[in-house]
C-alpha cells in the first residue's frame, strides 16, 4: 500500500474509513464465531473446540482467539451490548477486563450492563482504573494454557476436558481453582460395564480424536433402533456427539438441548 501522493486530507479520511471497517470486521467475526459455535460447525473440520477453531483454522494466536470468543459470549449473554461493539463504543480489550471481572465475582444482568456502561468510551488505561479498583486482585496479569510447555499444556487440558460436564470450560485459573477444592484424582462417577468398555476400547474420540468431554454415543440413534451393543457405541467429544445429532435430527429439534 503507497501512501505517498495522497493528500494529509486524504490520508486522515483514509484512515477513519479504515477504522471503521475494523470495527465492522470485529462485529462480524464476533457474530460468525456465534453462529460456528451454535451449530458446532468446528467440529466438522475436526477440531475439539471453537478456539482450537479459530487458532488452527483462522490463524489467530491464542490470546487474540480468546479476547474474541469472551466478547462473542458476552455479547450473546447480554445482546444489548451488540450495537456498542458494532460501532466501537466498547472495545476487545475493555470487554475482556469486563469478561475478567464477571468471573470473578457474582453479577446480575443489571449489574453488567450498569459495569458495562461505566467503561464505554474508555481507553484500556481508563478502563482499567475502574475495573481495579472493584476488584484490585484483576491488577495481577492473567495465566492463560498457552503460558506453558507442550506436556504441561496438554495434561492440563486433559484435565480440563475430565471435568467439562461438571463444571463448564474453565479457564486455567478457574481450573486451578476446582482442583484445588476437589479432591485430586477422585474416582469418576460409576457407569455401566458396556459404556466403559468402550472408554477403554476407544479412548478418544472416534472423528476429531479429541480427549476433550467425552461422551459414549450411539452410531444407529436408539431412536432409529439402535442397540447398546459395544459395537453400536463409539466415544465422541461432546461437540462431535451434538454436531452429529444435528444432522440426525435437525438443528432445530437439538438446539433445545444444547446450552
Amino acid at each position: 500500500m503507497n501512501l505517498k501522493n495522497l493528500t494529509d486530507d486524504q490520508v486522515l479520511k483514509a484512515a477513519k474509513k479504515w477504522a471503521d471497517q475494523e470495527r465492522a470486521s470485529l462485529h462480524g467475526v464476533l457474530h460468525h464465531l456465534y453462529e460456528i459455535d451454535r451449530r458446532r460447525l468446528f467440529s466438522s473440520l475436526k477440531y475439539p473446540s471453537l478456539l482450537a477453531y479459530a487458532v488452527g483454522e483462522l490463524k489467530y494466536s491464542e490470546d487474540a482467539a480468546v479476547r474474541r470468543i469472551s466478547a462473542m459470549r458476552l455479547m450473546k449473554e447480554l445482546p444489548e451490548i451488540d450495537v456498542k461493539i458494532a460501532s466501537g463504543e466498547l472495545t476487545l480489550s475493555n470487554l475482556g477486563l469486563a469478561k475478567r471481572l464477571f468471573r470473578g465475582q457474582a453479577h446480575s444482568k443489571a449489574q453488567k450492563m450498569d459495569l458495562l456502561g461505566k467503561i464505554e468510551n474508555k481507553s484500556a488505561r481508563e478502563a482499567q482504573k475502574i475495573i481495579f479498583q472493584i476488584m484490585p486482585e484483576l491488577k495481577a496479569p492473567e495465566i492463560g494454557f498457552h503460558q506453558f510447555d507442550d506436556g504441561l499444556r496438554a495434561k492440563l487440558e486433559k484435565v480440563r476436558g475430565m471435568v467439562a460436564h461438571k463444571y463448564g470450560d474453565l479457564s486455567l485459573v478457574q481450573l486451578l481453582h476446582k482442583l484445588c477444592d476437589e479432591k485430586i484424582g477422585e474416582k469418576p462417577p460409576a457407569t455401566s460395564r458396556v459404556r466403559r468398555q468402550v472408554h477403554s476400547r476407544d479412548g478418544h474420540c472416534a472423528l476429531c480424536g479429541s480427549v476433550h468431554a467425552l461422551e459414549a454415543d450411539h452410531i444407529i440413534p436408539r431412536a432409529l433402533g439402535g442397540t447398546d451393543e459395544p459395537q453400536n457405541l463409539r466415544l465422541l467429544c461432546r461437540s462431535c456427539n451434538q454436531r452429529q445429532a444435528m444432522r440426525q435430527f435437525g438443528r432445530t429439534v437439538m438446539q433445545r438441548y444444547i446450552t
